[in-house]
């Protein structure tokens, strides 16, 4: 009896757990921050062009490129545990060493560094939190890691004036802040249960799923569903090439990913501050090349927006429907383009850089509460456990990858085209990535992430999740 009730009631630090390797998340959304909103100030220390802060902007993506790759392979060989606390000492060893760096090269090594150290960290945390969580509640757990993120990208955006005059202090806090975190994840953290099992470990498996789950039953009908579905030798890049089920599959989502960035997704966002420069310049109440300056309270309206969306998101996916999330935003996302392109349209001088800020605003909104849904949700918990991982580094591969073409092709595309033509691609790829989620997105609440997979495998299609839901 005493037993019984020790595992009944430890079954509830899963939710500690997740929370735990969730908000190691916000020194990588810290680094973002820092660098973006510290553009004028580095540009002056270092006496800098523009366009070199955009080359460090891409050195960060071209880590996480690297990283995502290495991520997958070390996901694959050394389990999820070790993955996401090793990323994370090296993010906040590679974080302070930017804010203390004396030189515009080291600074440049050091964005390299934890570029890399984000990408491991994603694939191994979206698949930690993916596999511990429970199939209530793996929307809300699932969405606190891009949640952290843009908390962190939030407080060193707020923190920008402070941060500079006091980088020693933001250090030693930054350090004081992460021991406890690495030393109780190293201490108490479990093992995926799933990669236990994908490694024969089932014995191990079961006693992880003890400490997870509310009762001994539960934990071993679980390990039995997952038993079932590691069966045969073939995973990642090899069940790809040997499963054609599978191979459906990557194709089908590397495909949204595609459509999405065609949509303007990832890209606008980005370049929201510039598209409302390049609004008023059209307007004629800015010239051209004025001088380069960010306006930080649009900044701060869009990450604050951005935040309390990710938090409702992450509080609500359960209850709405994480394929109905996705929907709600592509149609957000068509509206709001509507209305940028009718504000061009009428360039009104009057009422038009006011409600132009409003629709990228709520476009930026949307198109992150898109993405993340997406990326750190519906994408992993469809995914085979003996091809997520490879899955996952191919989806985020092509999305790091798409944005930096974006922010390389952006301005040439806008001085050619100009911003009408980029609107209309983007509506039109918008209504694409609507249709396509509407006829083939299954809709995997609260569902259990074995028995998806079997459908999915059994039926040869996404689809009959839907199916099977409703019998």
């Amino acid at each position: 009896m005493t037993k019984i009730k020790k595992i009944a009631h430890s079954y509830q630090s899963v939710y500690f757990y997740i929370l735990l390797a969730a908000c190691m998340a916000t020194v990588f959304g810290f680094n973002l921050g820092a660098m973006l909103s510290s553009k004028v100030r580095l540009i002056n220390i270092f006496m800098l062009e523009i366009y070199d802060i955009d080359s460090m902007v891409n050195t960060f993506m071209l880590g996480s490129f690297v990283g995502v790759f290495l991520g997958g392979r070390l996901v694959y060989d050394t389990g999820r545990v070790q993955s996401v606390i090793g990323s994370f000492s090296f993010g906040v060893i590679g974080q302070c060493t930017a804010i203390l760096a004396p030189t515009f090269s080291t600074l440049f090594i050091t964005e390299f560094v934890v570029g890399v150290s984000s990408g491991v960290y994603l694939i191994s945390a979206i698949c930690y939190i993916t596999e511990l969580s429970s199939k209530e509640k793996r929307g809300t757990c699932c969405l606190l890691i891009p949640t952290f993120v843009v908390l962190g990208f939030l407080i060193s955006v707020l923190l920008k004036d402070i941060i500079p005059r006091n980088d020693i202090l933001v250090v030693v806090c930054l350090l004081v802040a992460a021991l406890p975190v690495v030393i109780v994840s190293y201490l108490r953290l479990p093992e995926s249960p799933r990669w236990l099992a994908l490694t024969d470990s089932s014995d191990k498996a079961l006693t992880e799923l003890i400490r997870l789950r509310n009762s001994t039953s539960e934990a071993a009908r679980e390990l039995a569903a997952i038993n079932e579905c590691v069966l045969g030798d073939d995973r990642g890049i090899t069940m790809f090439f040997r499963n054609s089920v599978f191979r459906a599959i990557v194709w089908f989502f590397l495909f949204i990913v595609i459509v999405a960035n065609l949509s303007g997704f990832a890209i606008i966002p980005y370049m929201s501050l510039e598209i409302v420069k390049y609004f008023k310049a059209a307007l004629g109440i800015l010239t051209p090349n004025e001088k380069y300056e960010i306006n930080f309270l649009m900044l701060k309206s869009i990450l604050f927006a951005v935040f309390i969306g990710c938090a409702v998101t992450c509080l609500m996916a359960d209850k709405i429907g994480h394929r109905r999330i996705l929907l709600i935003s592509c149609t957000i996302n068509e509206v709001m383009l509507f209305g940028i392109y009718f504000l061009y349209f009428t360039g009104s001088a009057m009422v038009g850089p006011v409600l132009m800020s409003v629709c990228l605003l709520i476009f930026c909104l949307s198109s992150v509460i898109f993405l993340c849904t997406f990326l750190f949700l519906i994408l992993p918990e469809l995914l085979p456990v003996k091809g997520r991982e490879f899955c996952l580094t191919l989806i985020f591969i092509v999305q790091i990858t798409a944005l930096m073409l974006g922010i390389y092709f952006f301005n040439r595309f806008i001085h050619s085209q100009g911003v009408l033509m980029a609107v209309c691609i983007f509506m039109m790829a918008g209504a694409l990535l609507f249709t396509l989620i509407y006829q083939d997105m299954p809709e995997p609440k609260n569902q259990m992430l074995e028995s998806m997979e079997n459908t999915i495998f059994n039926e040869r299609s996404l689809k009959a999740i839907n199916k099977a839901q409703n019998k």
